[in-house]
């Protein structure tokens, strides 16, 4: 930890001499460098007139001392007044050299070589104007102090990508700088140098003073990565713990109203198995539901399981003891079982809970006809005409009745309105033992094929 923060004030201080340097020598480039040039050749200029004597020595003399006390404060010299070699005559008089200017103009690059800069993305030279260079009277020319230019070298010591590797490797690259700049052979470089880096070394002992924490907190020990099942079991736990509890809400159960319906649709479309399956559910989810026991006792009979059928009936009249349908089904039941007296029972209490139904008329009628008591069925079928005289039913049992009683005509009559209602029961009356007084006659016959010709 503190190499990382070693290396990040390094970068840092590294920044801030980049940019301390840069507008040093921005500042420096301002001034133009002297161009190579070829002295010319110039005459010794006249000498004044000696006009000017001693005065003008005494002038020259005391600009001389102060110069030299600005340079010994170093200060450079002014830039109006460069220096100039002083000659004096022999009567003491100051001889005033003539200033010569000459325009150099700087060497025009080579145009392959401004070509391939511009290629390269880099800007074309800038038109430097003309020099004013300056001469002594003897012709030699007037140069600037050494420490007026940018020492070389010294930038190269402030790239920033080798300030990175140094630091990387554990260079201390302010150390350096004196080193880079002896090598440049200016003191001016050197000088600049050794300011540059005291200033960092003030810099950082600042930011090491400010954050003392900060440099001496040890850095936190990496931890070994956990394996892909680990983080997501943590983060199963992080989810799960910022999940707020609730009950669990256990999905809906069916209802047995739900199988009752389910059971019936079965029915109606004949599958009484799986009538009866939906029918057991209902009934194991509630044992007191009549209409699933009385259901089931009807899939049951059409499936021909009359036992359980009846079972079924007798439970859900122990529900419902004054059901008219269930009492006419068990009735049913019985009448097909040749349990006549035990029909009779079952039809009798469904006519006193509703009087006007003529199907259970017709099958009380039934059950006193099978049972050796035609007369008693002929008043039952009567009955149910009288209620319903479309009830084919009602008026071939009353014709079945007449013809055990030996009336031929009533038995002729009520056959004719049965076949003349459904004529289905052709076939039928062609082989009832019941009829067995009309076999052979003639209108029982014709009767018969007028059906028959009906119903092709």
């Amino acid at each position: 930890m503190k190499r990382i923060i070693r290396l990040l004030m390094i970068l840092g201080l590294v920044s801030v001499a980049v940019y301390v340097v840069a507008s040093v020598m921005r500042r420096r480039q301002e001034s133009p460098v002297p161009q190579r040039w070829t002295p010319p050749t110039v005459e010794t200029p006249s000498p004044p007139p000696p006009a000017a004597g001693f005065e003008a020595a005494e002038e020259a003399a005391e600009l001389a001392e102060e110069i030299a006390e600005a340079e010994s404060e170093g200060m450079a010299p002014p830039q109006d007044f460069p220096a100039t070699d002083v000659a004096v005559s022999s009567e003491g008089a100051l001889i005033q050299p003539e200033a010569v200017t000459l325009d150099v103009e700087p060497e025009a690059p080579e145009h392959e070589d401004v070509a391939a800069a511009e290629a390269e993305g880099m800007a074309p030279p800038p038109e430097s104007a003309p020099v004013d260079m300056a001469f002594t009277a003897s012709g030699a020319p007037v140069m600037a102090e050494p420490g007026t230019v940018a020492a070389p070298g010294v930038d190269d010591a402030l790239d920033f990508a080798e300030m990175l590797e140094a630091a990387e490797h554990g260079r201390d690259i302010l150390e350096e700088l004196p080193g880079v700049a002896a090598a440049a052979g200016t003191p001016a470089a050197v000088a600049e140098a050794d300011v540059v880096a005291e200033a960092f070394e003030e810099l950082a002992a600042t930011l090491v003073e400010e954050t003392p924490a900060l440099a001496d907190t040890p850095g936190p020990t990496p931890e070994a990565p956990a394996a892909p099942e680990e983080q997501l079991f943590d983060s199963v736990e992080e989810a799960l713990t910022d999940m707020e509890p609730a009950p669990i809400v256990p999905p809906p159960r069916r209802t047995a109203e739900s199988y009752l319906d389910e059971g019936n649709v079965y029915f109606n479309v004949g599958q009484y198995g799986l009538a009866i399956e939906r029918y057991t559910q209902a009934i194991e989810m509630d044992r007191d539901l009549t209409a699933a026991f009385y259901n089931r006792a009807n899939a049951r009979t059409r499936s021909g399981d009359l036992d359980n059928a009846l079972l079924d009936y007798d439970r859900a009249l122990e529900l419902q003891p004054n059901d008219a349908d269930a009492l006419n089904n068990r009735g049913m039941l019985h009448l097909y079982r040749a349990n006549y007296a035990a029909a009779l029972r079952d039809f009798n209490g469904a006519l006193a809970a509703d009087p006007t139904d003529s199907t259970v008329m017709v099958n009380r009628g039934l059950a006193h006809l099978h049972g050796g008591d035609p007369a008693a069925g002929l008043v039952d079928f009567r009955e149910a005409i009288r209620v319903d005289a479309t009830d084919a039913a009602a008026q071939y049992g009353a014709a079945q009745a007449s013809a055990t009683l030996g009336n031929r005509d009533e038995a002729l009559r009520h056959v004719g309105r049965a076949l003349e209602i459904d004529p289905a029961y052709a076939r039928e009356a062609a082989a009832d033992p019941k009829l067995a007084m009309l076999q052979g006659d003639e209108e029982f016959l014709k009767l018969l094929r007028q059906s028959g010709s009906a119903r092709e």
